[in-house]
């Protein structure tokens, strides 16, 4: 049975994870609350795994980039440092797609990092000093997820639920979104542990996602109607390059890098996530 530390209590991912994990009787799973500076005499080496997941992510006050990077990656490397002092055996960072900054279109490494936000920016800087510590004895796991989405998350997901719910026209503009359900999320983190992933990884759903067929799904789920109206979609196409809300919404966003090295298939669809999510028969 693995031993696993979470650093970063109360949040999203990081709470959802414990309870996957715990679910599965595999793991032993404690969180640490990463704003107690008793964190720093916390003893690691009673785990065999450390998942980061305390982060600043996108903020609508203004916030200093100083500290997005203080927490996503000074932060991100002395709790990395501290476990390989230690002696744990692997040490999982969640990261993003995001260090692409690719904010449209395929995402991959072979166009290259080119992150753009201080989110994005402070993680990709993390993702680089992690690397380093690789070596025999300590396996440093990155996980760069898209979109996650689920009952009670927070981010864009929301925003779209909302508008599902609340409105009855929405446009039919084509696209393609990679996504990821947060029991999909949870399970790779337990197969990255399993097979003490050493690798950049790029889990996400099987299948990506036209938004205006998600809205859709969401919509009927709830017992309301939204129609999708293709007469819209010369007005989006004329705001388009001008809104960056716009873009994160209906512009294509993808990746094409291989999950892992190791195959591992996400065991939730679309409509499985969706109707558990909103307690539905598929």
């Amino acid at each position: 049975m693995k031993r696993v530390l979470i650093t970063g209590a109360h949040s999203y991912l990081g709470d959802k994870t414990r309870e996957y994990l715990l679910k599965t009787g595999h793991f032993e799973v404690d969180i640490l609350d990463m704003l107690d500076e008793k964190w720093r005499v916390c003893d690691f080496s009673r785990y065999d795994v450390v998942f980061n997941v305390c982060a600043i992510v996108h903020r609508f006050e203004k916030t200093d980039e100083k500290l997005y990077f203080q927490v996503n990656k000074d932060l991100a490397i002395e709790i990395a440092k501290k476990a390989k002092k230690e002696s744990v055996k692997q040490f999982i960072q969640t990261s993003t797609v995001g260090v692409f900054g690719v904010e449209l279109g395929e995402m991959s490494e072979k166009f290259g990092y080119h992150p753009k936000t201080p989110y994005e920016r402070s993680k990709y800087a993390a993702d680089i000093e992690l690397d380093k510590l690789r070596d025999d004895s300590f396996k440093v796991c990155i996980i760069r997820p898209p979109i996650i989405y689920g009952k009670g998350c927070k981010g864009n997901f929301p925003k779209l639920e909302k508008f599902a719910i609340r409105f009855s026209i929405f446009p039919d503009r084509k696209n393609r979104r990679d996504m990821i359900y947060i029991k999909n999320m949870c399970d790779f983190v337990g197969f990255a542990i399993s097979n003490e992933l050493n690798e950049n990884c790029y889990p996400r759903d099987k299948e990506s996602v036209c938004v205006a067929k998600m809205v859709e799904k969401i919509s009927k789920l709830n017992n309301k109607n939204i129609h999708l109206c293709k007469a819209l979609n010369p007005i989006i196409t004329l705001l388009y390059r001008f809104s960056h809300k716009l873009r994160s919404v209906f512009g294509d966003n993808y990746c094409t890098e291989n999950v892992s090295s190791i195959d591992w298939t996400p065991p939730y669809d679309l409509n499985t996530a969706l109707a558990e999510m909103y307690e539905v028969s598929k």
